[in-house]
């Protein structure tokens, strides 16, 4: 039950040029349309945001060339190990996943195992591989319960919590309560 892929995209307005990840508005037409075929039982939707620690640090120091592949290098490693079901996006300066029909456990360790992945091996980048590691935030929901901005929003504000927590970290909220 996962919608239609997006069209090819020929003008590439809906995908980001850097990493070539899905955009933000269509990273939520995606999600909606996720939502809009949910069951009210069983597997539910997350939304997974995901932020490099210290990036705008690391522009600073490295500039662009540097930041943009580390954030190819971190968007190549969510698509290689995502399920063909989800989807990677751009959020503002970091990533979201769509997980499309899955249930809190398995969200979860969706979520570490991409933490851990990013964590695992450096990012080649022009000035040699970088060690990087990120913030997250997941959220599940089930269809009819929000909207998909509000269920956005609510993944963004835990990956900002991960990061004021000292980064390298997961923080989720369920529906019933936090995680």
């Amino acid at each position: 039950m996962t919608p239609a892929p997006l069209s090819d995209d020929p003008n590439g307005r809906h995908r980001d040029p850097v990493t070539g990840a899905v955009t933000e508005e269509a990273m939520l037409h995606f999600l909606e349309a996720v939502l809009g075929m949910a069951e009210p039982v069983g597997p539910q939707v997350g939304m997974l945001c995901l932020g490099i620690d210290g990036l705008e640090g690391i522009t600073v120091r490295h500039g662009i060339a540097v930041r943009d592949a580390a954030l190819l290098g971190v968007a190549d490693r969510l698509n290689e190990r995502i399920r063909v079901q989800d989807l990677v996006g751009r959020v503002d300066s970091g990533f979201g996943i769509c997980l499309a029909d899955i249930f809190p456990a398995q969200a979860v360790a969706a979520a570490e195992r991409l933490l851990r992945s990013i964590r695992a091996t450096p990012v080649p980048t022009p000035i040699g591989a970088l060690a990087l590691t990120c913030s997250a935030g997941l959220v599940l929901s089930r269809g009819g319960e929000e909207q998909a901005p509000a269920l956005l929003d609510r993944a963004r504000d835990l990956r900002e919590a991960a990061r004021r927590a000292g980064g390298d970290g997961l923080i989720t909220s369920f529906a019933g309560g936090p995680g």
